[in-house]
């Protein structure tokens, strides 16, 4: 362990620690069970007390801090998209010139602030494709026996439809933070877009939403979302890990009644899983409400190759028991095969889920209600 992270923290600081959104139930879980305790619920209310009351040692940690960094590093993309009412004229027209962050976050007595003064820029000279990268800077008062300053970045990208029809927006974060600021710059720029002119006043940002599908249409949209990856920047290899539970507002079919009363959430891992019953017969899919899928993709890019791992999840629909999640997808894992040392894991990794982005829209369009 490093040596400046020379005191452990204990009390109010370590449940602060323990109760943040970036160490899991399953993580603690994890801990206890090497301790040899067990938990019929394992729910973080439950395990966190214990923790506090017992502390944690070096190496958990440092396991701990290291899974909470994995997972803030790893950038993650929400897609949504706004009618456009301006006709030919360019999209970057419909930002403000310049845009207070500051002002936007009005958040005066966070524990966070953006850097700089970032804003909208061209890509590649096109003004209908425009993108902002920010960083935000956390302070952690907590962490005085860690690092009490995190920098993480954040990007806003947009782009105007070829037929002059809709804005994209697509928000790539890698934090709470990084999540919060990119909204409230969207939010800001749609209102700038009514007020002047560039989108009609009525028209309301379009996400994609658990609540969106019914139970079959969900388990379409997410199969073709997934599956019909099959170009060489990204090709679809297997079904790694289905996570769903049966609707509580339906009555099971006899063959799967068992999960009724039993069944809260079910994750299956393995491989090929597309093909099992679950999934192919169609005629079970009325009956489960799937919220996360997990594929393995081989890939080919210009300055690297490989094997990754992306996951489609309406995320807070079982952490928070929201029926109107957003959907949220991320890279799980990547191995490369070859790669130049010049461009960075997240980097690759941008591009990855970038080759989702019209396929979300157009899938969503295809399923919704």
């Amino acid at each position: 362990m490093n040596n400046k992270r020379f005191l452990l923290p204990y009390g109010d600081a370590l449940r602060e620690f323990l109760s943040q959104p970036g160490i899991t139930k399953a993580d603690i879980k994890a801990i206890l069970r090497r301790r040899g305790v067990f938990f019929s619920d394992d729910e973080k209310v439950n395990t966190v007390p214990l923790l506090i009351k017992t502390g944690v040692s070096p190496f958990e940690l440092e396991e701990l801090v290291d899974k909470v960094k994995a997972k803030e590093d790893n950038p993650k993309v929400h897609t949504q998209s706004i009618p456009w009412a301006g006709g030919n004229r360019k999209l970057l027209d419909a930002i403000p010139p310049e845009l207070n962050i500051q002002e936007i976050i009005d958040q005066p007595f966070s524990n966070y602030k953006v850097l700089g003064a970032p804003n909208f820029k061209a890509i590649d000279g096109n003004q209908d494709h425009i993108e902002m990268e920010f960083k935000v800077e956390r302070y952690d008062l907590t962490k005085s026996w860690d690092k009490n300053t995190s920098q993480f970045s954040g990007k806003i990208t947009l782009k105007k439809s070829a037929n002059n029809l809709d804005v994209s927006m697509s928000l790539n974060h890698t934090s709470q933070e990084t999540k919060f600021v990119a909204d409230k710059i969207s939010r800001k720029v749609v209102q700038n877009m009514k007020d002047e002119g560039f989108v009609h006043k009525e028209s309301q940002i379009r996400r994609i939403r658990f609540n969106d599908f019914s139970n079959s249409n969900r388990v379409a949209f997410l199969q073709d979302l997934s599956q019909k990856q099959l170009n060489n920047p990204l090709y679809f290899k297997d079904t790694r890990d289905i996570g769903f539970r049966p609707d509580k507002k339906t009555e099971l079919p006899p063959d799967i009644s068992w999960m009724e009363d039993k069944i809260k959430n079910m994750i299956l891992q393995g491989s090929d899983l597309h093909t099992t019953f679950f999934v192919k017969d169609k005629k079970y899919h009325e009956y489960l409400e799937v919220y996360r899928i997990e594929a393995e993709y081989s890939f080919d890019q210009n300055e690297c190759s490989g094997d990754c791992r992306i996951v489609f999840e309406f995320s807070e629909f079982i952490s928070r028991d929201k029926n109107d999640a957003e959907l949220l997808i991320k890279v799980a894992s990547i191995n490369f095969v070859e790669k130049t040392s010049s461009i960075s894991t997240n980097i690759v990794k941008e591009r990855l889920l970038s080759q989702l982005e019209s396929a979300k829209l157009k899938l969503h369009e295809q399923y919704r209600k």
